[in-house]
């Protein structure tokens, strides 16, 4: 039996070189009880919508995830997309055997890690598209809670404050963002495990900023590891969502800027690993940006890119980051804290993060959607310096660390009950329509060539390319992907509306009272106040020419426009009325099928 002697490791691993009287010690689990058991309990909160719809639908339960986002039904069509095996640049909603078509780099083929992070174990464990949704959340809300725990143990050094703080980062992130008691609401309650962006790569903010801190704060060789890592995962970061690394980049710049004033000693220290994480981050930024010049020429029309100086300073994550502000500022003056000492240039920095990013525009002239960045990431970021803030000052405050426990429990689980009741008007329909997709995809697995559906319910539009293979007529997300023009959407959304009987008196009823209506028609920017601050709502004038282009349109509607996509089938919510005669102009149904509450028909194009 051969032998090594660990003094052969120790020349070549210095971690392993023991010091006088060092031991060497193996991962403490103890050190991290607190914060495994934070994250069951944040498992367990987030997890209600989801036990809500299993219960409510008992036995009848198809195996649905429950939305927290509308917008999660686009990405778990991606992702259904590349577990079938499509290309990179694929568009889930349109046919790959479309003639010519070419779909060019969109949001989804260059944020591709996190998908493509979700799609490899699925694809070797056989899991559908659902199912992986369904075990992503636990399983993100877990390791963001212990990513989180991990850099305020680092930050504060106590660990109860720590794990008390995963609660009230995770749980509470929409009080720094939007009321959750409010009728009018836009977020999400647990809008960080909105799936898969941001939730994959969410915790890897926290590990970034972790990084840093390390980087920054130790004073041996392990500070260069730190900061190659930190520039790594920046990297990541980069390729997994635009909100994510730009507000990484964000608050690294204001911990560093504020390190360097008040740190004057450590300058040099601070400026050879601010140059280490930017470096590294600049070689994975080079062919992001490569990826970006080869973007669709309407992308940045269809995602309401505005080009803007204005300034932005009245958020609600701003004004709670000035009064963090403020009160360090205040303490520092009466002595109570050391404005030098790293734990205040950190919560300093989350505080002043805000005003970066919702202000970024007064230099580079260019805003994209700000919204996002206070429901997905920067609210967290605030919540974490005000908890940096509080163990700063917790000893003059006197509040119990199980009094900011029992709050945020009670805010998650309200939210989340809430969110559960709010959804179900969602939830429920797409469960049972479960059955009618598993229908189209048994039926359609016999043809040779697959045609398009039509589904009367634009939330099945919506919901159909998550678990079948069957391309959509149109969808609600169609202008996500840049492989249908705008014209072609619009030809296509008439076609829908033909087939189904809608007539243009009420084209133009519901272009004036439906906001669906108005974005299927003029593009999101011009349905959605909250995309844009230089919003032009839909005026009566642009809604007349749109009905004269419709009544236009149906009256020459001709064979050669009812081959240009042709139909395979027909979803139809039963006992609803509808008009057919349009579609039985051009195509013969056949009996049709009942699955749940709907009706599936298969319909053939006429022969001449």
């Amino acid at each position: 039996m051969i032998s090594i002697k660990p003094s052969i490791f120790r020349r070549f691993v210095p971690a392993l070189r023991r010091r006088p009287g060092a031991t060497l010690r193996s991962f403490d689990l103890k050190k991290w009880k607190f914060g495994v058991l934070a994250g069951i309990v944040v498992v367990v909160v987030t997890a209600i919508p989801q036990i809500n719809i299993i219960v409510r639908r008992g036995n009848d339960w198809q195996g649905s995830y429950a939305l927290i986002d509308y917008d999660e039904l686009v990405y778990s069509s991606y992702t259904h997309s590349l577990i079938e095996g499509r290309p990179r640049r694929n568009d889930p909603y349109s046919s790959p055997k479309e003639p010519g078509k070419e779909v060019e780099e969109n949001l989804f083929s260059i944020q591709f890690l996190p998908a493509y992070a979700m799609v490899l174990p699925a694809r070797i464990l056989g899991l559908s598209t659902s199912t992986a949704f369904i075990l992503l959340l636990p399983l993100m809300a877990f390791a963001s809670s212990l990513a989180l725990f991990w850099l305020l143990t680092q930050v504060t050094g106590d660990q109860k404050i720590a794990a008390v703080g995963v609660l009230l980062v995770l749980l509470c992130g929409r009080l720094v963002s939007e009321n959750p008691f409010v009728s009018l609401q836009f977020y999400g309650s647990f809008a960080f495990l909105r799936r898969y962006i941001p939730a994959v790569p969410f915790p890897l903010f926290f590990v970034f900023c972790g990084a840093v801190w390390r980087a920054f704060t130790i004073q041996s060789r392990r500070a260069l590891v730190w900061a190659i890592a930190a520039g790594l995962i920046f990297g990541v970061l980069v390729f997994s969502y635009f909100y994510l690394w730009t507000a990484a980049a964000a608050w690294l710049f204001c911990f560093s800027l504020i390190w360097l004033i008040a740190r004057p000693t450590e300058r040099l220290h601070a400026l050879f690993y601010m140059s280490l994480v930017g470096g590294t981050s600049l070689c994975t930024l080079i062919p992001y940006f490569y990826l970006l010049s080869l973007r669709a020429k309407t992308t940045d029309t269809s995602q309401a890119l505005e080009y803007t100086h204005a300034p932005d300073l009245f958020r609600i994550c701003e004004i709670v980051g000035l009064l963090i502000l403020l009160a360090l500022a205040w303490q520092a003056r009466r002595k109570t804290i050391n404005w030098r000492s790293p734990r205040v240039v950190f919560a300093a920095s989350c505080a002043a993060a805000p005003f970066l990013v919702f202000n970024q525009q007064v230099l580079t002239g260019r805003s994209l959607q700000p919204f996002h960045y206070e429901q997905f990431i920067i609210n967290y970021v605030v919540l974490v310096g005000l908890v940096a803030t509080y163990q700063l000052l917790w000893r003059q405050l006197k509040i119990r660390l199980a009094v900011w426990m029992i709050f945020a429990l009670l805010v998650g689980i309200a939210t989340a009950l809430k969110e559960a009741h709010d959804n179900a008007p969602l939830n429920m329909p797409r469960d049972q329509a479960e059955q009618v997709f598993k229908r189209i995809e048994t039926l359609s697995s016999q043809l040779p060539d697959r045609g398009f559906a039509i589904s009367s319910s634009t939330l099945l539009a919506a919901s159909a390319p998550t678990s079948c293979s069957v391309p959509e007529l149109w969808s609600p997300h169609m202008y996500l992907y840049e492989s249908t023009g705008s014209d072609e959407r619009l030809e296509r959304f008439y076609q829908y509306l033909y087939y189904l009987g809608v007539d243009a008196k009420s084209l133009e009823m519901d272009l004036q009272n439906s906001p669906q209506t108005r974005a299927a028609v003029f593009g999101l920017p011009r349905a959605n106040a909250v995309l844009s601050s230089n919003f032009q709502p839909v005026s009566a004038n642009e809604i007349d020419a749109q009905v004269r282009s419709y009544s236009a349109y149906i009256a020459a509607f001709s064979r050669e426009q009812a081959s240009r996509w042709r139909l395979s089938y027909v979803i139809l919510i039963d006992e609803t009325p509808y008009d057919l005669s349009n579609l039985d102009r051009w195509y013969v149904r056949d009996e049709g099928q009942r699955a749940e509450d709907s009706i599936i028909y298969s319909v053939r194009l006429r022969t001449e």
